[in-house]
């Protein structure tokens, strides 16, 4: 997959669907996409020490995850106690 494709498809999205999550699945969500993070972060160590360049999806596929757990931690810090919020 070619990165221009890859980019428009982790960029432009046409649809949002509601989700409601408690603060316990936030959390799991956040630390799934953590591991994730460590993840791309091994396989980029790995290919730095092997001298071979990333595959050209890696950047955009990654900062789509860094950019999903900063919107999530955003949620976290406003989550009240109150029940469950909506993931927009």
């Amino acid at each position: 997959m070619s990165r221009e494709k890859l980019t428009r498809y982790t960029l432009e999205v046409s649809k949002t669907i509601p989700v409601k999550l408690d603060a316990n699945e936030l959390k799991l969500l956040l630390d799934a996409i953590r591991q994730v993070r460590h993840t791309f972060n091994i396989s980029e160590a790995k290919s730095r020490a092997a001298v071979e360049p990333l595959a050209s999806q890696y950047e955009p596929v990654q900062e789509a995850y860094n950019q999903l757990e900063r919107k999530l931690e955003e949620m976290m810090q406003e989550l009240s106690n109150e029940g469950p919020i909506l993931l927009k």
